[in-house]
């Protein structure tokens, strides 16, 4: 019984005291001054990369990036900080962008597969036509799969596996392959082939010889090929991050951190979770970082609910 009643106060904590990432943070977020000469706390290294919500920031487990992974029913891996990165609205967390992702209807655009190599970054650029030039040298056959990617397919293929039927096909909503220039014109670094599965050891011993990023020809994906961005962090901050603790990475076999077992009834139940937290009214997770007081009145109204729903359950009123 005590379960409809705790729905029902978040309810009323929801209606009358929003949550909003921006509103909550706009009086306790202090961003840290590199000049102060002392390290940032952990609350201030979120509030310098607009990170708020109770999942996990820290560093991504294979690049020095700094990322957030939502407390959601199948979360992501997102980097966080770069302007060149798809992100959340203003004054959205994380957790709400997974949301509104997983249930968005997209239309035409989430469908478009691109393949050409201007719609790389420059530099990148000339390197993946090294690479593809090195490739042929070799006898490799690699086949060009995708370029650039817009946010509207990331998001797509986030949804499979989760609220879309499918097999897992990404772990993030901000894939180097969506990255932009200063204008908001596509600059991706990242790049996918189709490699036979004989010839992979030597697809990617090429692809670290001309100074390209891959996962290896056991990984998930192993035709995916990267840069990242190297301006990405400065070196003070990205030796402040070391100091913090590196973020799992999410595997594509459960859509969970690598460090957290699926729940009872496996896969199956976790989907169904993501399909409740999905397609259900949005309520932050409760942080104690954001807490604050509710706002004149609030705390009256929940007990006054409370005790109502307590009433029916003693009296046998159906709730």
């Amino acid at each position: 019984m005590m379960r409809p009643i705790l729905a029902f106060v978040l309810l009323v904590l929801a209606a009358n005291h929003p949550i909003n990432a921006s509103a909550q943070s706009a009086s306790s977020c202090t961003d840290w001054d590199p000049a102060s000469g002392r390290n940032p706390t952990r609350a201030e290294l979120r509030c310098h990369f607009n990170v708020h919500g109770p999942g996990r920031f820290g560093l991504l487990s294979y690049a020095d990036v700094p990322v957030y992974q939502p407390a959601t029913p199948m979360p992501g891996t997102h980097i966080v900080g770069s302007p060149s990165h798809p992100g959340p609205r203003p004054g959205e967390s994380y957790e709400e962008w997974e949301w509104r992702v997983l249930r968005t209807d997209f239309g035409p655009e989430a469908r478009r597969v691109h393949r050409e190599l201007d719609l790389l970054h420059p530099f990148v650029g000339s390197r993946i036509m090294h690479l593809e030039e090195e490739l042929a040298k070799e006898g490799i056959r690699a086949r060009r799969r995708e370029t650039w990617r817009s946010p509207e397919r990331q998001g797509y293929l986030f949804q499979l596996g989760r609220t879309r039927p499918g097999h897992l096909a990404t772990a993030t909503l901000t894939s180097w392959h969506s990255q932009v220039d200063e204008r908001g014109n596509p600059a991706g670094r990242a790049v996918d082939y189709d490699v036979p599965r004989s010839q992979l050891r030597r697809f990617h011993e090429v692809v670290a010889r001309v100074g390209l990023w891959s996962f290896g020809p056991d990984s998930f994906d192993p035709g995916h090929v990267f840069l990242p961005d190297p301006q990405l962090v400065d070196p003070l901050m990205l030796a402040v991050l070391r100091t913090h603790p590196r973020v799992p990475e999410v595997t594509l076999a459960t859509g969970l951190p690598v460090d957290r077992p699926l729940p009872p009834g496996g896969l199956a139940a976790l989907r169904k979770k993501t399909e409740i937290f999905a397609f259900s009214p949005f309520l932050q997770p409760p942080s104690g970082e954001l807490c604050r007081p509710l706002p004149s009145g609030s705390l009256r109204l929940v007990q006054l609910a409370v005790g109502k729903e307590r009433g029916k359950a003693i009296s046998g009123q159906p709730s």
